[in-house]
């Protein structure tokens, strides 16, 4: 579920002090104060501070944004406001801050008087603001358009998106079933560093809990699922098979959102060896992505974040590898046994299919098998780099059309924007990226490098 964001709002003006006698100008400042606010609200939930002009204004606002854990403060000036103003504010609070230089006129008319100048002169304290924030040290995101300004509302959208997704990663709860395959160097991690730089608690889930549901699910569930996704899918298996996998399907969702978890990842092999289940899940997890818990293969606990990143941004995400490359078609095929995202597939073309990789007790359990629907793509990858530092590998192309090979999984080919196909593996690979990523549809890669300075961690766009 996509979190809205909760946007604190300080618009400030200095009108009538011992010197400066514009009091008359409140009224049209107070409007233009609530026109921004009104104008901000269509990204998300507002907390209207009101106009602030004099430093107790901006401590009430500070404890009105403290008791809402609003999740970014845009701050705008219409007019010179003191320094000390909005450093009462930002003192009091932690919140991220988006300072937004805008102003109504894109330049002062031949007839145009003071009072126009009062309401569009936010630069001449805008030097004072931001030092500020830089003496306090304090990290920003600064925009300077005009208010109506399609580009810089662009610019505003996204960071406000990006502190949306903060407030997500703070609260998020990641389900690791096992442990990360063994052996796979870009799958370690340290889960304290996680949740301190990044946000979510990985919290350990007992592939018991899983087995004993396994069990506890009741046959018509099973067999009214069944039937729906027969009419859904082409299910090419056995029909006991195929009812197994179900019935594991419906164990982890069961599970899952019982302990309300925000994304799962297992290490899959895990029940092949339990008479109670014995097959592999790639069918449950693909459908825990389809149902919005962003879900990785092999315990990769950072890919799983890194898709519910993109879960946030674009609605749906998936995980994949890298393949085979094409150098035929300047691309790299992108792929992952049995696992994927049924939501993001070619309509019509998914097909459920047994594995043709892991054999458990019972036999070769259910897989996804489809072509990711072509179009637009962003990659991301979220890296340990060593020493707890983080970093973002992004990357955006395409998905291009591609016929699915029979091979029991999710596949696709993706081109890169402009690099040969060669350029990108070298400048991906350079970056540190594992060997799992996260996709979704769509640019997003603006909202992420947003993002990544929020949480004070490297990005690397490739």
């Amino acid at each position: 579920m996509k979190v809205k964001a909760k946007i604190g709002v300080l618009v400030m003006a200095l009108l009538e002090d011992d010197y400066n006698k514009t009091a008359h100008m409140r009224p049209a400042a107070t409007a233009a104060a609530q026109e921004i606010a009104d104008l901000l609200s269509a990204y998300g939930d507002v907390v209207h501070a009101g106009l602030v002009e004099e430093e107790h204004q901006a401590a009430e606002a500070a404890r009105m944004f403290n008791a809402e854990d609003v999740d970014i403060i845009v701050a705008m000036e219409l007019a010179y406001t003191k320094g000390v103003v909005p450093a009462r504010c930002f003192i009091d609070t932690t919140a991220p801050v988006l300072v937004w230089n805008a102003q109504r006129i894109s330049r002062l008319g031949e007839d145009d008087g003071f009072d126009v100048v009062m309401l569009n002169s936010g630069m001449a304290g805008m030097p004072e603001l931001t030092a500020v924030l830089l003496r306090t040290g304090r990290d920003f995101t600064m925009v300077t358009s005009r208010l109506e300004d399609p580009a810089g509302q662009r610019k505003v959208a996204d960071t406000i998106a990006a502190a949306a997704v903060r407030r997500r990663l703070r609260t998020a709860r990641i389900a690791l079933v096992g442990h990360p395959f063994e052996g796979m160097t870009d799958l370690m991690f340290d889960g304290l560093s996680l949740r301190q730089d990044i946000g979510p608690v990985v919290w350990p889930l007992e592939p018991e809990k899983i087995s004993v549901r396994f069990g506890e699910i009741p046959q018509a569930e099973v067999d009214a699922t069944v039937a729906t996704e027969r009419a859904k899918y082409t299910v090419e298996m056995a029909p006991e098979l195929f009812e197994r996998s179900v019935r594991m399907a419906l164990a982890l969702e069961s599970v899952v959102k019982e302990r309300g978890f925000d994304a799962f990842t297992a290490f899959d092999q895990v029940w092949l060896t339990d008479p109670r289940v014995g097959i592999i899940p790639s069918y449950g997890t693909g459908r825990l992505c389809e149902l919005g818990i962003a879900a990785s293969p092999e315990g990769d606990v950072n890919c799983a974040v890194a898709q519910l990143i993109m879960q946030e941004l674009a609605g749906q995400a998936t995980t994949v590898e890298n393949y085979v490359i094409d150098f035929e078609n300047n691309a790299v095929m992108f792929s992952h046994d049995g696992h994927g995202n049924p939501a993001l597939a070619t309509p019509g073309a998914a097909k459920v299919k047994h594995s043709i990789y892991y054999q458990g007790v019972h036999g070769f359990g259910a897989g996804f098998e489809f072509a990711y629907q072509p179009g637009p793509v962003t990659n991301l990858a979220l890296v340990t780099m060593g020493e707890n530092q983080w970093r973002f590998v992004i990357s955006e192309g395409e998905f291009i059309p591609f016929p699915p090979r029979p091979i029991s999984a999710p596949q696709t080919l993706f081109r890169h924007d402009s690099l040969p196909v060669d350029e990108w593996c070298n400048e991906w690979c350079q970056a540190g990226a594992p060997h799992h990523m996260a996709a979704a549809q769509g640019r997003w890669s603006d909202r992420l490098l947003v993002l990544a300075e929020m949480l004070g961690i490297e990005a690397v766009v490739v």
